[in-house]
């Protein structure tokens, strides 16, 4: 009954997505998804935005169920098939396999003859999932902003985090000891007096012999 249910809702939820091309195309991407209601509503937003084949899993690792969306409904798609990639008749460029070593079985990444590039994506949150695909694909600008929207979610520049940080660093600013000796060219510089107490010590005068003393050096 569960199972069912599931495929029900899936249903509903592609038809709510842009139909797909029936056949990959050379620039397409393979994601490989669990057949879960919140994991798939990413991939079929993806699929919205890039040429994406999708191929749905479930069922026992060893012997998985796999269905491959063809723009209008789920087909079911056999082991052999999808290893060898008849079912396509142009390879996508790239893979993504969302699910982490104990939900993926392990014999759907055996896909090299026909896909060399791969990438794995254990977390399936919604955040993980838009996080790691949309670094992999890589996601214009448009495209964060579009998902983030999607599920009211807050976008953060790490590179600008990052190159803030940096500026934020400072020689001075660090109390661990040093790892280095200085170098030592600063020998060839005057030293700075500047943060040292003034010394109020009156300068020593030299003492002056008066000329009309006798010379004492020619004594007997």
């Amino acid at each position: 009954m569960k199972k069912t249910l599931l495929i029900s809702l899936l249903f509903a939820l592609a038809l709510t997505a842009t139909p797909a091309v029936t056949h990959a195309q050379s620039d397409a991407i393979l994601l490989v998804t669990p057949a879960r209601y919140s994991v798939m509503q990413v991939a079929f937003d993806v699929a919205r935005r890039y040429p994406t084949v999708l191929v749905s899993y479930q069922g026992n690792p060893q012997e998985p169920t796999l269905h491959v969306w063809n723009g209008y409904e789920w087909m079911p798609l056999s082991n052999d098939d999808y290893l060898s990639g008849a079912f396509l008749q142009t390879n996508p460029g790239r893979a993504i396999f969302l699910g982490d070593n104990a939900l993926l079985p392990a014999s759907l990444q055996n896909i090299q003859s026909w896909c060399s590039q791969s990438i794995q994506l254990g977390g399936l949150e919604t955040h993980d999932l838009v996080n790691g695909i949309g670094t992999y694909l890589p996601f214009t600008p448009a495209d964060w902003r579009w998902f983030a929207g999607r599920y009211n979610l807050t976008l953060s520049n790490l590179q600008a985090a990052e190159a803030e940080a940096a500026r934020e660093q400072s020689w001075y600013k660090e109390s661990g000891p040093v790892k280095d000796a200085p170098p030592s060219f600063f020998r060839y510089f005057t030293r700075s007096r500047k943060g040292r107490a003034v010394d109020t010590t009156p300068a020593i005068e030299p003492v002056q012999v008066p000329s009309s003393e006798p010379d004492v050096s020619s004594a007997p």
